[in-house]
């Protein structure tokens, strides 16, 4: 039975009973959201997802039958279109950038909050994706590694589109520096402003971008080629 009309379907795929429950009490406090199916192994993804067909998967990054990312990609290869947000207590960013060429739509951490788990989930259902805050510096670190070289000392990268479609020059000025790692002081200080100025830029980006916050805008403009990486 619906819990709502606009109810998100979600496989929990987990090895340990106990969390898979817990979680399943706390996220269908929100009614929006209903726990479908649960699995304990990477060999019941594939099925668990023929079988039910949820709007998205929470796959564990740690599976006692094979990795995550096998599984992932195994999903990924039958159902292009299924949207699996991989959670751990993992924090290692190369695993979240091998998580992201497999096919994930997001990493969480399980220290999240109940709510801001529920906010990733609905993100990743209107087409956005999800990366924890305090994966992002590593995550970019590691993308770096894979842009290929021309010399020793200089990395390449596709042509940069600037989103001034979306943006004013100012607010696509500012989603750079943000790419660069600047919090809201640092970004007042470079570009001559009130931190309370910086806040409105930002809010506005966010709002114009459709995201909730200032990593799921990095990280998509990084996609869109909206951004140098520097």
């Amino acid at each position: 039975m619906k819990l709502s009309q606009k109810q998100i379907d979600i496989l929990v795929v987990d090895p340990h009973p106990l969390f898979r429950e817990g979680l399943k009490r706390i996220l269908e406090m929100d009614p929006d959201l209903h726990i479908v199916a649960q699995g304990e192994n990477g060999d019941q993804l594939a099925p668990l997802y023929e079988r039910h067909r949820p709007d998205i998967v929470l796959l564990e990054f740690n599976l006692p039958d094979k990795s995550s990312v096998q599984a992932l990609e195994g999903l990924i290869q039958q159902y292009p279109s299924a949207a699996v947000l991989l959670f751990s207590v993992v924090d290692d960013s190369y695993a979240v950038l091998k998580a992201f060429k497999a096919g994930a739509v997001g990493y969480l951490l399980k220290k999240m909050e109940a709510d801001s788990i529920a906010a990733a989930i609905k993100e990743v259902v209107k087409g956005g994706f999800y990366l924890h805050p305090d994966l992002l510096a590593g995550f970019l670190a590691e993308y770096m590694k894979l842009i290929p070289r021309e010399t020793e000392d200089a990395y390449i990268q596709s042509l940069i589109r600037r989103p001034y479609h979306l943006l004013t020059y100012r607010e696509a000025e500012i989603l750079q520096l943000m790419s660069e790692g600047h919090t809201n002081k640092s970004l007042s200080e470079v570009l001559s402003i009130s931190e309370k100025t910086v806040k409105n830029h930002v809010s506005t980006i966010l709002k114009k971008m459709d995201l909730n916050d200032r990593t799921q805008a990095v990280v998509h403009a990084i996609k869109m080629g909206w951004v140098e990486l520097v």
